[in-house]
């Protein structure tokens, strides 16, 4: 089986994209502060400190190893299928904030270069054999799971920025 088709390149990928996200954005919001306050709603919440935002990707990071090793066991190629859909809709989120902000934003060179990749994972991994009213509940079960999860650590994420900033001022 080719790596590409491996239940854990979910997370690798994932990982990949982050990694643009941890490095990049926490240097993008302080170098486009004037321009990202005009915007009613915060681009990548209101985080601007990259351990913080990197708690929240640890904790997406886990949840996804843990479907992708218990895809492996259960040999549950939709649910896999699933959650590689769940995380490549929010390629659409990196592509509107682009066309609002008028620029790059970071994660979007990371999603344009995995575009093909998740697009071939989710051709090979999608079933002939099982029901669309299967597919869709489970497609909807991992959108659901995914995006409740990114909106929970997005409100989490301020308050463990604090704590740090706590952290860090203590002697």
């Amino acid at each position: 089986m080719s790596i590409l088709f491996n239940v854990w390149m979910l997370p690798i990928l994932f990982i990949l994209h982050d990694f643009e996200e941890m490095i990049v954005m926490p240097l993008w919001k302080i170098r486009h502060h004037q321009k990202l306050a005009t915007f009613k709603i915060p681009f990548f919440g209101s985080v601007t400190q990259g351990s913080a935002f990197a708690v929240g990707v640890l904790e997406e990071f886990i949840i996804l190893l843990f479907i992708s090793g218990f895809c492996q066991l259960t040999h549950n190629s939709l649910l896999y299928l699933s959650f590689v859909v769940a995380y490549t809709s929010h390629f659409i989120i990196h592509y509107i904030m682009c066309l609002q902000f008028r620029g790059y934003v970071p994660g979007v060179v990371t999603v344009t270069l995995e575009l093909p990749m998740v697009l071939m994972i989710i051709f090979h991994y999608w079933p002939s054999d099982v029901s669309l009213l299967s597919v869709v509940v489970y497609l909807l079960l991992a959108m659901v799971i995914a995006f409740s999860n990114l909106k929970i650590m997005h409100l989490i994420m301020p308050k463990i920025q604090t704590h740090l900033e706590k952290y860090a001022k203590q002697i």
